[in-house]
């Protein structure tokens, strides 16, 4: 730490103020925060300034900042922050480096208090030099997010593409009303609204349409589908191999070896957290970029998913599922179909959630139906959506090597060992 920085306590640069129900807000536009992230929207603020959010009860380091009115409910403390003394990014990142969990003060639910909150010590540079850091790492987190919102775009794309094709059956009723055959009760709006759209005449999409027949069959499964095309369970659409138990006696000591993926490596990367093991393990629990994981497991809205690993070689811990394609023209169908059936899945979780947890079984997998196109329209679709996914497969690696730059210069800038202008130099680099 520098000469010119000084330590202080927390309860002398910000004032600790307690949550509130959120239940009988009417739904708005602001958001409102639990331990957990965003619940919900309300219509409602409690405050409007800069703000650092911290856990009162349940995960003590999901810590937030919020530069937008929101609401916070009674399980998350919300700061008054003294902006004359310390800069409210620059505190943020400092505190992100506080390991919240050491300060538990509950038993059954893991807890902290005003008073132990005050009581931490903080270490700050002069208000300039607290303004520049949390601009370096303010600068890697704007980069992230803005992947963040390509991708949300990228993915609404595929995922437009998916459902008009298979699920909205639109090449179908196109060419069904071109032959002047009958649309089932169950589709005629859809059709309705196609016959207002301005078709696309063009070579290409005349080829696509060719693909796809032009009259439906009634299946018991499913109701009206494409004629010709099969239903099947969404368990048979790949192979899921669940990952396995790691013992901890295995676990070891300094980071050797590959990393144990849970469902918080899928989200956050591999962190401090993370437990790695020289255990070797069968080849089947083994992952690598690329690989498409889905988490049966955990909270039903946040956990109960499906992704893409982008962390490198690592061993698949259970509760998560490694889907093994049948073929690799079936990636982003897969992937996308997953995407698209989360609903369900979602709600199935919930159905069976006990102490926060949910999840879904193979039975369950077995028990969802699904349609099965042809070969060659799977193949055509990953045409077609391949230079969707890449992009948003690049922006998630790049989030992920942005996220690594920003963890390993927080510690060091805090510290002094890396000064502002070689962190500047790195953060241009990328």
């Amino acid at each position: 730490m520098a000469s010119d920085w000084i330590v202080t306590k927390l309860g002398d640069v910000l004032e600790i103020k307690y949550g509130k129900d959120h239940k009988k807000l009417d739904a708005g536009d602001i958001p409102c925060f639990g331990s957990g992230g965003i619940m919900r929207h309300v219509e409602e603020s409690l405050s409007e300034q800069e703000s650092i959010l911290i856990p009162r009860k349940g995960s003590l380091n999901n810590i937030y900042y919020v530069n937008q009115p929101f609401w916070t409910v009674d399980t998350l403390f919300w700061t008054k922050i003294d902006s004359d003394t310390v800069f409210p990014k620059f505190l943020f990142y400092q505190l992100k480096l506080t390991d919240f969990v050491s300060l538990n003060v509950g038993s059954a639910v893991p807890s902290l208090t005003v008073p132990v909150l005050n009581d931490l010590e903080i270490s700050l540079p002069p208000l300039t030099e607290q303004k520049a850091i949390a601009n370096i790492l303010g600068s890697l987190d704007d980069k992230i997010e803005l992947n963040r919102e390509m991708n949300e775009t990228l993915e609404a794309m595929a995922q437009a593409l998916f459902k008009s094709w298979f699920v909205d059956f639109d090449p179908v009723i196109d060419n069904a009303l071109a032959a002047g055959n009958s649309i089932p009760d169950e589709l005629f709006e859809r059709a309705e609204q196609r016959k207002t759209i301005k078709q696309n005449n063009s070579e290409e999409n005349q080829a696509i349409c060719s693909l796809f027949p032009d009259d439906f069959e009634f299946t018991e499964e499913m109701g009206w589908i494409p004629r010709g095309w099969e239903v099947t369970p969404a368990y048979e659409v790949a192979d899921f191999i669940n990952g396995s138990s790691f013992k901890s006696q295995y676990f070891s000591d300094e980071n050797e070896g590959l990393p144990i993926v849970k469902i918080a490596e899928i989200k956050n990367g591999i962190s401090e957290q993370t437990k790695f093991t020289t255990q070797e393990m069968p080849e089947k629990y083994l992952i690598n970029d690329g690989a498409i994981l889905f988490s049966w497991s955990g909270n039903p809205d946040t956990s109960i998913d499906t992704f893409i690993w982008t962390g490198g070689k690592g061993w698949l811990n259970q509760h998560i599922f490694n889907v093994v394609l049948h073929k690799a023209s079936d990636k982003t169908f897969v992937y996308y179909l997953l995407k698209y059936l989360k609903p369900i899945f979602t709600e199935i979780a919930r159905d069976k959630q006990t102490t926060g947890l949910g999840h879904i079984t193979v039975k369950d997998m077995k028990r969802i139906y699904t349609i099965k196109p042809s070969d060659l329209i799977l193949e055509v679709f990953g045409l077609h959506s391949n230079s969707i996914f890449e992009r948003w497969y690049q922006n998630l690696c790049s989030s992920r090597e942005l996220t690594k730059l920003r963890d390993t210069l927080l510690p060091k800038l805090m510290s002094g060992e890396i000064r502002i202008p070689d962190a500047l130099a790195l953060v241009e680099d990328v």
